[in-house]
């Protein structure tokens, strides 16, 4: 009915065996997204390629070297791959990186809740199908399907009362234990409400919680003790009682079995036949004396749900217990303070050469260039272009080709050759 702050299984699974700095990630499926980094690559290395072809298209490989001498590839693919670092460790932060645990004490609230199933032969009657005993089997599955946090526990009585399964969290291994029920469990005959209450009291103790409830399954039909005397000592000791009627009023047979399978069905000591009947007022009267409320079963998850709403849900929770619970340490500062770094490095890195003002090597490339300049200037064809001559340019161009195949300025030379043509 609550729901729990805390892990539902004991001390021991709390502390597991997992290796207490072992790496962990809370969100995997983020690396996912790793596999687009082989995509990137492809985009930049086809990129690479195709600069540098453009490049070539547009100039001569003579003068490649020097329109490209300030790139510097390598500080360029340094520059990527500090790209493609910040991605990773990017996505490793979001993938909440987790290294080392703490411990934190954790208290958990809820109910405290037994349920007392009548196993007696009467809870073979058949007045309800497929009878009584099985009906009530599906109810407290329906009960314990609506709890969340709140303890369970279960007593079978007949003659006398036994606790079936203690108080546990373990909703599963509850269902179990009342799937086990059957009018064999408790040997001793009889129908004893009041043993069941008795015992329901003392074993949730004698300090009054207000989060401690009984819910009892039967037809009603006491045939010893006094179960409202008991019921109100229950009040006393902080225990509410609620009661769940299951049959008719009209009644019907407690079929035996019998070895031939002929049918057969329970009689009492004058040889009569003896008839089973809900006994509302009596199960009224118990739920009454600790402030709880009665109920017939009859549609299962319908009666349920109402005694989860009207009874349950009013109760005061309380403290169950308190346990220490493992909590993992989130690391995604390092991945993403790592990320950070690698994008800020790439930033600051230049992919091109710095050239050094006053450098020899430089002042000696310009010094060529100015001499090829005034080369170009004084070459022959050059005045004649100029007065408008294209004839006798292009002569002087060719000749100068053909005489000196080897001029460093052949290029410049075939180009003016071919504007004069």
């Amino acid at each position: 009915m609550y729901f729990s702050t805390g892990p539902r299984n004991s001390r021991a699974n709390d502390l597991e065996t997992t290796p207490v700095n072992a790496l962990s990630f809370g969100s995997q499926n983020w690396f996912w997204a790793l596999l687009v980094l082989p995509l990137l690559v492809a985009l930049f290395y086809a990129a690479e390629r195709r600069g540098r072809a453009r490049l070539r298209e547009f100039a001569a490989p003579a003068l490649l070297a020097q329109l490209t001498g300030t790139i510097d590839r390598f500080r360029r693919a340094t520059r990527f791959v500090l790209l493609i670092l910040a991605l990773i460790f990017a996505f490793a932060a979001v993938a909440q990186p987790r290294w080392g645990y703490t411990y934190d004490e954790v208290k958990r609230r809820g109910l405290d809740l037994m349920l007392a199933v009548d196993t007696s032969r009467s809870m073979l009657s058949n007045d309800v199908q497929p009878n009584r005993l099985e009906r009530v089997k599906l109810a407290t599955q329906d009960l314990i399907s609506n709890l969340n946090g709140d303890r369970v526990g279960l007593v079978a009585f007949a003659g006398r009362a036994f606790v079936q399964a203690p108080l546990t969290i373990d909703y599963g291994a509850a269902v179990e234990a009342i799937n086990d029920l059957d009018s064999k469990t408790i040997p001793e005959g009889g129908t004893n409400i009041s043993d069941a209450i008795a015992l329901t009291t003392k074993t949730f103790g004698k300090s009054a919680m207000g989060n401690r409830a009984l819910i009892i399954f039967t037809d009603g039909e006491e045939l010893s003790g006094d179960a409202v005397k008991e019921a109100k000592a229950a009040a006393d000791a902080g225990v509410r009682v609620f009661t769940v009627g299951i049959g008719t009023p009209q009644g019907s047979l407690i079929p035996l079995a019998s070895a031939d399978g002929g049918a057969s069905f329970v009689k009492d000591s004058k040889g009569q036949v003896v008839k089973s009947k809900l006994d509302e007022n009596r199960l009224r009267e118990i739920a009454e004396a600790t402030g709880g409320i009665y109920l017939h079963l009859e549609n299962g998850p319908t009666t349920m749900k109402q005694l989860y709403e009207q009874g349950l849900a009013k109760l005061q929770a309380g403290d169950i217990d308190a346990r220490l619970s493992r909590r993992p340490i989130e690391r995604f500062e390092w991945p993403l303070g790592a990320a950070i770094f690698a994008l800020i490095v790439s930033i600051l890195l230049r992919d091109r050469k710095r050239i050094a003002k006053g450098n020899p090597a430089g002042l000696a490339a310009a010094l060529v260039l100015v001499s090829a300049s005034t080369m170009f200037a004084a070459s022959p064809g050059i005045t004649e272009y100029g007065r408008g001559e294209f004839g006798q340019a292009y002569k002087q161009f060719e000749e100068t080709l053909r005489t000196h195949p080897q001029n460093r300025a052949e290029d410049r030379l075939q180009f003016d050759a071919g504007a004069a043509s």
